[in-house]
């Protein structure tokens, strides 16, 4: 049997609500009448800002579900604290840190998510529907690079902002949209996987992972130098079609990263440099 609660306002906040014991691992142990949440900088229990609604249901093997819906839920901080395991449901768009610090479990989110979703996340899965903003899967500011995601998946099916990556060192961060500049910035590990375009210089400062991307690129930095043209990738044990780009870098941080872009769509960048290929295309990377 599974549990599944559901969290829904009592009315639209209009501050900040973190929700940092709200997790499966916790209600799993402890009623939630004996949980707090801090609305704005008041701690207040957790039943005079949510009405909730709890019942059983067939399959789930014992596992917690958790559900916030209704309006505000754009306001919810710290969704998916640290949770290990279970799943967690937001129907429609999440505040910053969601998934933050996540060690394992699921984090579904319908709408959109904010700056620094899956932030030093461990293990675990991620889906949002919509867009997220930047830092996905990054570490904090003032951290060392690798101090962002180290493992789990995180899959957005729109759009995201900047500094996608920014620190990680493993996992795997797939965006079918498009991105903002950074991607990858100071990355040590990991893998990133966008399938539309991305601005400027991803892979900055990246001293391991791997940078896959299957638009357009506004620019590549110097510090990155070419290293093949290979006919097709594979990801994830999938091949992606295509002719592709190899570059390596970043060489100021002596780095065995590896920055992989479509050749077709990023001809102004391509074309100069593979008259110094020494080498035809090969098959398959």
């Amino acid at each position: 049997m599974r549990r599944v609660l559901k969290f829904r306002f009592r009315e639209d906040p209009r501050v900040p609500v973190e929700v940092r014991q709200l997790t499966p691992d916790t209600l799993s142990t402890v009623n939630v009448d004996a949980t707090h949440v801090w609305f704005g900088n008041r701690k207040v229990s957790t039943t005079e800002v949510f009405e909730i609604e709890s019942w059983t249901e067939d399959g789930g093997d014992n596992e917690i579900l958790i559900i916030f819906e209704g309006k505000g839920t754009e306001r919810l901080r710290y969704v998916g604290y640290r949770m290990s395991s279970g799943k967690i449901v937001v129907r429609g768009n999440v505040g910053p840190l969601a998934g933050y610090r996540m060690r394992g479990g699921e984090l579904i989110i319908e709408g959109n998510a904010d700056h620094y979703l899956g932030s030093k996340m461990r293990n675990g899965k991620i889906e949002v529907h919509g867009d997220a903003g930047s830092c996905v899967g990054g570490k904090l500011i003032g951290e060392n690079y690798g101090s962002g995601m180290k493992g789990g998946t995180i899959i957005i099916h729109g759009n995201a902002g900047s500094f996608i990556g920014h620190g990680m060192k493993g996992g795997d961060i797939i965006i079918e949209g498009s991105a903002g500049d950074y991607v990858g910035y100071g990355m040590k590990g990991g893998n990133i996987l966008i399938n539309g375009d991305v601005g400027l210089y991803p892979g900055a400062r990246m001293s391991g992972g791997r940078i896959i991307v299957l638009g357009r690129v506004e620019d590549v930095l110097a510090s990155f130098y070419i290293d093949s043209i290979v006919n097709g990738i594979k990801f994830k044990g999938r091949k992606i079609e295509g002719k592709f780009a190899i570059f390596l870098g970043d060489t100021l941080m002596e780095s065995r990263g590896r920055l992989i872009i479509s050749y077709e769509k990023n001809l102004h960048i391509v074309r100069e440099l593979e008259p110094l290929l020494e080498q035809p295309a090969e098959d398959i990377y």
